[in-house]
């Protein structure tokens, strides 16, 4: 199901590396660098007027022994913060081919600087060793080749990243592993859910995505057993998304009672996972919720149950009747004293003037 996070409404991730293309604001995850390269090398910069980097290791592609850079410099950033090339320095560069030249693949953010060997990634929490960083590339590339066969190859290699030591590895099978595969096999299904509790949030936006029937009485444990508040958040996530209608009594009382405000949000939005358009009264509940955080989830939630722009709906095509319903109750809740309630509300109005003026 299409989700809005009730507190960043205006913020689209990108999941797709293609589509990141188009962003030098959002910086991309290793792994999404490593799909959207042509090539991948360690380099040493030895004439940096002619843009001239000597390959020193090729981690993906049949690069030649030297290229030639283009379009190197982020114009997004005023000139004090740009990156220009420096004779000898070192770089791990992911790149797409363009003529006889070669592009970073998002400008200053697919030119990594190596010193004193390790790497200076803006999207790593803590700079990494440039061995360690190669390791993960080499995975990622033979991991990701594997998946683009499609079909059992690429099942079998989402089941090896699930299974991974590597975090970056694991990222990737999170972030992409529903794109690439509709139906998982058995294994996959298991490999996914052996990620749980310990990754709950993640393995819960595949479960919703994949609609994981067998994996309701394992998040249903989790949401009547664990103290953490968040684990049950996410296990409240994943029992909707299982759609098992079994435990709608439990998403119900969990969304009434439980002492968690994030784990009421996700129940109510299981709920909407499991019921689509038959969810919107227990939604109205959810709107005289004690919490911001709770009634601000429930106003995304009424956008998400008209499926406005669900490429792959799972409810009937939402009637003029549910709309006009979902637009008084968006109006009603545009008088929420929380701005966060309010604003949600005006933004999710937005939405559906432009989806269906």
């Amino acid at each position: 199901m299409f989700r809005l996070w009730a507190s960043v409404i205006a913020f689209t991730l990108l999941r797709s590396a293609a589509a990141a293309h188009a962003s030098e604001t959002v910086v991309l995850g290793l792994h999404a660098r490593v799909e959207a390269s042509d090539t991948i090398v360690v380099g040493q910069v030895v004439d940096p007027a002619r843009a001239l980097v000597v390959v020193q290791h090729v981690l993906k592609g049949a690069p030649p022994k030297r290229i030639t850079l283009t379009a190197y410099v982020d114009g997004w950033l005023v000139a004090s913060q740009q990156k220009p090339l420096v004779r000898d320095a070192r770089e791990l560069l992911f790149l797409r081919k363009e003529g006889d030249a070669y592009a970073p693949v998002q400008n200053q953010y697919g030119r990594l600087s190596i010193a004193g060997g390790r790497v200076d990634d803006a999207g790593q929490a803590r700079p990494r060793r440039l061995s360690e960083t190669v390791a993960s590339i080499e995975r990622l590339v033979g991991l990701q080749a594997r998946a683009s066969h499609g079909g059992t190859e690429a099942d079998r290699a989402y089941v090896a990243a699930f299974s991974h030591s590597d975090i970056e590895v694991r990222t990737w099978a999170f972030q992409t592993a529903d794109q690439r595969i509709k139906v998982p096999s058995p294994r996959l299904a298991s490999a996914l859910m052996a990620r749980w509790p310990a990754d709950a949030s993640d393995v819960a936006n595949i479960v919703m995505s994949w609609r994981l029937h067998d994996a309701a009485p394992l998040v249903a444990r989790t949401l009547t057993t664990s103290r953490d508040g968040n684990e049950r958040a996410a296990a409240a996530m994943a029992l909707g998304g299982t759609g098992d209608l079994t435990y709608l009594p439990l998403l119900r009382r969990v969304a009434s009672a439980d002492p968690h405000p994030g784990a009421r949000a996700e129940a109510y939005s299981g709920i909407t996972s499991m019921l689509g358009p038959g969810s919107l009264g227990d939604l109205r509940l959810g709107a005289r919720d004690r919490h911001e955080q709770v009634r601000a989830r429930t106003v995304v939630d009424a956008y998400n149950l008209l499926e406005l722009e669900q490429p792959e709906p799972r409810w009937p095509a939402a009637s003029a009747a549910l709309i006009a319903e979902v637009r008084a109750f968006l109006a009603e809740m545009q008088g929420d004293a929380a701005p966060v309630v309010s604003n949600n509300a005006r933004a999710m109005l937005a939405y559906i003037a432009q989806h269906r003026p």
